[in-house]
């Protein structure tokens, strides 16, 4: 019975995968709820410790977010345009900063609680630390080590959950990390704005 509900552990187990994942890659299925409204898109995600991420996803929302480790693109192919902005605290506002910051960073923005295992399974709750942030609460599963599912409530009370497949921990070529942009495309640069 006990293998069945799971046994409470500490973030010890999540804190050695965080450490063990230079790397992450993965197709995944994202799940958005509110107000009881779901919507379902698919894509891949590819990410380094480094601050360096790519995600794309596919039909119907088909854009591309992309983060050179100093600015963060997004690439809209049916409106033609990339806007860029500087990265500054992106990563700590949003879940991609659970693939990208490494382990101190990710203790400073979260408190780990609820940690549960159960055979090869084993899940944490993390509690954002600052009230104003983006993401309120995340919960990570991790199976055989490697993250498989990541949800977490955002500040518009929405649920998204990430259901990966096919997760790997194996280097990634660094020309996977490039965003090819169409020539004609529109660039609005954020950047001036910001100084």
């Amino acid at each position: 019975l006990e293998k069945q509900i799971g046994t409470i552990e500490g973030p010890n187990h999540l804190f050695d995968s965080i450490k063990t994942h230079k790397f992450f890659s993965a197709s995944f299925e994202q799940t958005t709820v509110k107000e009881g409204k779901k919507r379902l898109v698919e894509g891949k995600i590819i990410a380094h410790r480094s601050g360096i991420f790519k995600i794309s996803y596919y039909e119907p929302l088909n854009e591309i977010m992309f983060s050179d480790g100093e600015d963060f693109y997004r690439y809209d192919p049916e409106l033609e345009q990339v806007n860029v902005q500087p990265l500054d605290q992106l990563l700590s506002e949003t879940p991609v900063g659970l693939f990208t910051l490494n382990l101190d960073e990710i203790k400073e923005l979260f408190s780990v609680s609820d940690c549960v295992k159960s055979l090869n399974n084993y899940s944490c709750m993390l509690i954002s630390r600052n009230e104003q942030s983006f993401i309120k609460w995340v919960s990570i599963g991790l199976k055989n080590g490697v993250f498989y599912s990541l949800k977490y409530l955002d500040s518009f009370d929405q649920i998204v959950s990430f259901k990966f497949k096919n997760p790997s921990l194996s280097g990634i070529p660094d020309d996977e990390f490039k965003l090819v942009i169409p020539e004609g495309t529109d660039i609005v640069s954020y950047k001036a704005n910001m100084n």
